[in-house]
């Protein structure tokens, strides 16, 4: 197999055949013989070391750099610690971005694939799952309005329950960054956390810590997004409407994540009409009207993905969030 035809079948493994950035991708962080690595596996340093004709020794280096470098990950099984390659476009963008090693022209590359790319392979990968693989998680709320949230759906609940907790980089930003908004803020939970640690590509934080960094990206005009699933999300991304994957790309918001169970409503009588809500909202689903000779805030519900952005920078607290969807519209529950 000549050198062309292995970074196609990488490629081709996480299901990006035909791409014209994701074989160069892997040539700018990949040489040639570590290529034959990744597709050599799944395996140990010794079943690859035998596979690949090369000493455990020099193997387990082999794997070790490998592993910072985001290309394999790691599981321990009866038979000694499993390395596997990257199993789709989403995890080779997020963990080889986060590799100290990569170059601005790397970060560039991945900026043209989003840009270019991403969006069809989207729209693609939406008509085959039956939902995102990703939801809106509400703004952290009060504890006197915290009786219709669900643990699943309330931050503070899902640090507490995570057991083990990081910060890493948003990958989003570090590729693109031009809204400026904060980098750190990206949270690995439980084993998300665990693998950031080890792998060096964030750092170990506390609870109150991660709350903060949950205050300081609401107040940024930031959007939690976890994994779409009722237990066990690894992560709270903290998401911008430039930069991010989640928003920044000219398709439908809903094709990637799902709205939360909830959306905002507007006291009208408290409303002073100010406008900052409008501003914050990434769903163009607040606008200004009139009542009575005065301007006030309306939500057009069928945009409202139940952020909850508005509603935390709101001045006469003229905001709420209402559940609008069934506790069973967030899958396992």
């Amino acid at each position: 197999m000549n050198d062309e035809d292995l970074y196609e079948k990488l490629a081709e493994r996480i299901l990006t055949k035909g791409s014209a950035f994701i074989p160069d991708l892997f040539r700018m962080i990949a040489d040639e013989e570590e290529a034959r690595i990744m597709l050599a596996t799944p395996g140990t340093a010794e079943e690859l070391a035998e596979k690949l004709g090369s000493s455990v020794e020099e193997m387990q280096a082999k794997l070790d750099l490998l592993y910072r470098k985001g290309l394999v990950f790691k599981s321990e099984k009866p038979q000694g610690t499993l390395y596997r390659m990257c199993r789709d476009v989403t995890q080779f963008h997020d963990a080889t971005i986060l590799w100290e090693g990569a170059t601005r022209e790397y970060l560039d590359l991945w900026g043209r694939q989003t840009r270019e790319e991403l969006p069809d392979y989207i729209n693609m990968v939406s008509m085959i799952l039956p939902k995102p693989l990703t939801r809106v998680v509400p703004v952290n709320q009060p504890v006197e309005a915290r009786q219709s949230v669900l643990a699943f759906e309330d931050v503070e609940q899902m640090l507490r329950d995570a057991g083990r907790l990081a910060v890493a980089n948003c990958t989003c930003r570090l590729v693109d960054g031009k809204c400026g908004k904060p980098l750190e803020v990206c949270l690995q939970l439980g084993k998300a956390a665990d693998y950031t640690i080890d792998r060096g590509s964030g750092r170990e934080i506390d609870y109150a810590e991660a709350i903060e960094i949950i205050r300081l990206s609401e107040e940024a005009g930031l959007v939690h997004v976890a994994m779409n699933k009722a237990y066990g999300s690894h992560i709270i991304c903290n998401c911008c409407e430039d930069c991010c994957v989640a928003f920044g790309l000219p398709i439908d918001p809903t094709k990637i994540v799902d709205p939360s169970r909830f959306k905002a409503v507007v006291d009208e009588d408290v409303c002073s009409g100010c406008g900052e809500c409008v501003e914050r909202c990434f769903f163009s689903a607040i606008a200004l009207v009139e009542r009575d000779g005065e301007e006030v805030s309306t939500i057009d519900a069928e945009k409202c993905m139940g952020c909850g952005l508005c509603q935390v920078t709101c001045p006469e607290d003229a905001i709420s969030l209402v559940v609008v969807r069934e506790e069973n519209f967030v899958p396992n529950f």
